[in-house]
């Protein structure tokens, strides 16, 4: 599973910005600076849910309540 998850970050991350400057018209400056951003909400996430697993919910709870945002989110209709 890890591998795969590294697969698809890197690959992501690799193409991001020709994505964001031909196919959505960003400019240069702009997606670099999102795809900066994007790769810093990656590697901090994992920092702040251990946080909230550790000081405050809990392992399971945790788990539950990312799960139902993962979902939530995952299911919304295209605007």
């Amino acid at each position: 599973y890890e591998v795969f998850e590294r697969m698809a970050f890197y690959g992501i991350s690799a193409n991001l910005v020709v994505y964001l400057t031909t196919r959505l018209h960003e400019g240069t400056v702009t997606s670099s600076r999102n795809v900066t951003n994007w790769v810093g909400t990656v590697w901090l996430m994992p920092i702040l849910g251990a946080y909230v697993s550790d000081a405050h919910l809990g392992r399971y709870w945790t788990f539950l309540a990312s799960s139902a945002i993962y979902l939530s989110v995952r299911f919304l209709p295209p605007f």
